[in-house]
């Protein structure tokens, strides 16, 4: 599901929901050069389109069975 993303939102993706610990927006945000309310907007539309991908697949292997 990963593979719809970007790069700039897999980044962010794996660094705040799939890193132990999870890095915090301001980390993240000093390490690409963007703010930390930009980072959570990318985070929000990234979580967003993993899910909606996810579901996609989810509703296509229904239509299989």
């Amino acid at each position: 599901a990963l593979a719809c993303l970007s790069q700039r939102e897999h980044k962010i993706f794996v660094d705040r929901r799939l890193s132990d610990p999870p890095h915090t927006l301001e980390e993240v945000s000093q390490e690409m050069n963007i703010s930390r309310e930009r980072v959570r907007q990318i985070e929000f539309k990234a979580f967003e389109k993993v899910q909606k991908h996810i579901k996609n697949l989810m509703v296509a292997n229904l239509r299989n069975i």
